[in-house]
C-alpha cells in the first residue's frame, strides 16, 4: 500500500481482496491431492466410525488428540458424506481465513490498515509454504482461531471470554494451553492495579466455565473416560519417547531447519522489531511474549513435525509485519518491498509446485512411491462397501483411499513413535490395554481384508514390527486368515474358506 504515490493507491478494500486471492492461491494445492497427511487419515477414519454411533476414545475410535478435531470431521462428513475430504480442505481454509481476519484486527488495531493487511497476508502464506502436511486440516490450523481470538481478546481486557476460548483452543491441541503463561504479564500490561485481581477472576471464571462445558460434552457422549485415559495419561510417555538427542535431531533437519530457511526473511523482520521490546506499547509487548511461549509449545511434543509450527505463525506474522509496515515509510522502503515479496514469493512459489508434483503421503516426487494407490484399489474392488478392513502398521490412509470403515477402533500402530529405531515398541497405542479391546473388535466386526504394510513392505519403516511379535494379533489372523495377494510387498490375508 505504500509501494505507490498516494493518490494513486488502491483502497483498503481493493487490497484486502488482493491479501486474500493471493492467500487462497497459496492454498490450492491443498485441493489436488485427497490427502495431505495420515493424520488427516486419522481423523477421517475416525470421523468414519463415530458416524456409525460410535463413542470416540472407545469403539468410535481411539486417539491421543482432544475431540475437536475428531467433532469437526465428523460433523463435515455428516453434511457432505463420509470421507469427503475436500470439503474437509474447505472447512481447513476458512478456518485459516477467519484467523487471517483476527489478525488483520490486530495488527490495524495497534499500526493501522497496512501493518494488518501485511500480518494476514504473511500468516496465510507461512501456513502454506512447506511440504504437504502444512496444508492438511490439521489439529494446529483449527488450534489458532481460537487461540487467535483468546489473544485478541487479552487485548481488549475481555477476560472472560478469553478464557473461555483458551479451553476451545485446547479442545484441538493440548498446547494450546501455554497461553496461560501470557495471563498473568498481560493483566499486568494491560490492566491498572486495582482492576487486576478482577481480570484474573474473570479469566479463571471463563476458563473453569468452559472446561465444565467440555467436561459435560464428553459424559453426554459418552466419551470422558476414554478421553482422560487416551489423551491425557498418555501424554508424557508420547513425549518421552520423542525427546531423544538423535531423534530431535533427525526431525529437526527435516522440519525446523527448512522451516526457518523458508521463512527466514520473516524471521529477520520480526526479530529486528522485538529486538525494541522496551520501547513498543503494551499490546506490542504481548505480541513478543506470545511468540515466546508459543515456540517451547510447538516444540513440546518433540515431534517437531513442520505443521506443529502453525502456533509460532501467528505472532510471527504479526511481528513481522510490524518491522515492514514502519520500513516502508522510510528511505529504503523500495529495498524492503523487493526483499519482502522476495521472501514470500519464492517459498510459495518453490513449496507450491512441490505439494502440486509429490506425493502428499510419503512426499517423493520420484519413484519409487509406495503403492499405496494400487494396495487400496485392491481393497476396493475385493470388498463390498459395508465391509470392515484391517490395515497393519501405520497407514490409515488406506481406509480413506479405498473407501471402507477401520475394523478396529486403532486407525495405526507406533504412530508418533521412532519406527526403525533401537527403542523398544513401547507406545502408548501398543500398551497392555490396546490388545484386547483390538481383539474385541476383531471378533465383534471380522474384517473381508488384512492388510500387512510390515514386513517386507515396509512402509512407513514398520518392517521390524511384524504381526508374529503381537500374539493376540498373531493368533487372530493364523486362526481365520490367509494370504490371498501381495502388493508392492504388502501382504494382503483374506479369511479361510473365501
Amino acid at each position: 500500500m505504500a509501494f505507490l504515490p498516494a493518490a494513486r493507491q488502491p483502497g483498503p478494500r481493493l487490497w484486502a481482496a488482493a491479501v486474500a486471492v493471493v492467500v487462497v492461491v497459496a492454498h490450492v494445492p491443498a485441493f489436488f491431492h485427497r490427502l495431505l497427511d495420515g493424520d488427516e487419515a486419522i481423523y477421517g477414519s475416525i470421523a468414519a466410525l463415530m458416524s456409525l454411533g460410535g463413542r470416540l476414545y472407545a469403539e468410535g475410535g481411539v486417539d491421543n488428540k482432544p475431540p475437536g478435531i475428531f467433532w469437526v470431521y465428523a460433523a463435515t462428513f455428516h453434511v457432505t458424506g463420509t470421507y469427503q475430504m475436500t470439503a474437509i480442505h474447505l472447512v481447513g481454509l476458512i478456518v485459516m481465513l477467519a484467523t487471517c481476519s483476527l489478525l488483520f484486527v490486530i495488527g490495524r488495531s495497534l499500526y493501522g490498515v497496512r501493518a494488518g493487511l501485511l500480518a494476514a497476508l504473511i500468516y496465510g502464506i507461512l501456513t502454506a509454504a512447506g511440504n504437504p502436511r502444512l496444508l492438511a486440516s490439521n489439529t494446529e490450523i483449527f488450534m489458532m482461531l481460537p487461540l487467535t481470538a483468546s489473544f485478541l481478546l487479552m487485548l481488549r481486557r475481555q477476560w472472560l471470554w478469553s478464557g473461555a476460548l483458551l479451553v476451545a483452543a485446547g479442545a484441538f491441541r493440548q498446547v494450546a494451553a501455554v497461553n496461560l503463561l501470557l495471563v498473568p504479564l498481560a493483566i499486568v500490561l494491560m490492566e491498572p492495579p486495582p482492576k487486576r485481581l478482577r481480570a484474573f477472576a474473570l479469566f479463571a471464571g471463563g476458563l473453569a466455565g468452559a472446561l465444565l462445558l467440555a467436561a459435560a460434552l464428553l459424559a453426554a457422549t459418552g466419551s470422558l473416560i476414554g478421553f482422560w485415559d487416551w489423551t491425557i495419561q498418555t501424554l508424557y510417555g508420547y513425549a518421552a519417547l520423542n525427546w531423544t538427542p538423535a531423534l530431535v535431531w533427525m526431525r529437526a533437519q527435516d522440519s525446523v531447519v527448512p522451516f526457518v530457511l523458508s521463512a527466514v526473511v520473516v524471521w529477520v523482520a520480526a526479530i529486528s522489531f522485538a529486538w525494541r521490546w522496551k520501547r513498543l506499547p503494551p499490546a506490542a509487548q504481548l505480541i513478543v511474549a506470545w511468540l515466546a511461549v508459543s515456540i517451547p509449545g510447538s516444540l513440546a511434543g518433540g515431534h517437531l513435525s513442520w505443521h506443529y509450527f502453525i502456533q509460532v505463525m501467528g505472532p510471527l506474522a504479526l511481528l513481522a509485519a510490524f518491522a515492514i509496515d514502519r520500513a516502508l515509510d522510510t528511505s529504503r522502503r523500495r529495498w524492503v518491498t523487493a526483499v519482502a515479496i522476495a521472501g514470500l514469493a519464492l517459498p510459495m512459489a518453490g513449496w507450491g509446485v512441490f505439494d502440486l508434483v509429490a506425493d502428499p503421503l510419503t512426499y517423493d516426487f520420484r519413484a519409487p512411491v509406495p503403492a499405496h494407490e494400487a494396495v487400496a484399489a485392491y481393497i476396493r474392488a475385493h470388498t463390498r462397501p459395508e465391509d470392515r478392513v484391517f490395515v497393519w502398521g501405520d497407514w490409515p490412509a488406506l481406509y480413506l483411499e479405498s473407501d471402507r470403515i477401520m475394523a478396529s477402533r486403532f486407525p495405526g500402530f507406533l504412530r508418533g513413535f521412532a519406527r526403525g529405531s533401537a527403542l523398544p515398541p513401547n507406545n502408548w497405542d501398543t500398551s497392555a490395554a490396546v490388545w484386547p479391546a483390538l481383539q474385541a473388535d476383531l471378533m465383534l466386526h471380522p474384517p473381508a481384508l488384512i492388510v500387512d504394510t510390515a514386513a517386507p513392505a515396509n512402509w512407513s519403516d514398520f518392517s521390524m514390527y511384524p504381526m508374529s511379535n503381537y500374539p493376540v494379533l498373531a493368533q487372530f489372523v493364523a486362526a481365520r486368515y490367509h494370504v490371498i495377494a501381495t502388493l508392492d510387498g504388502v501382504a494382503i490375508y483374506a479369511p479361510n474358506g473365501s
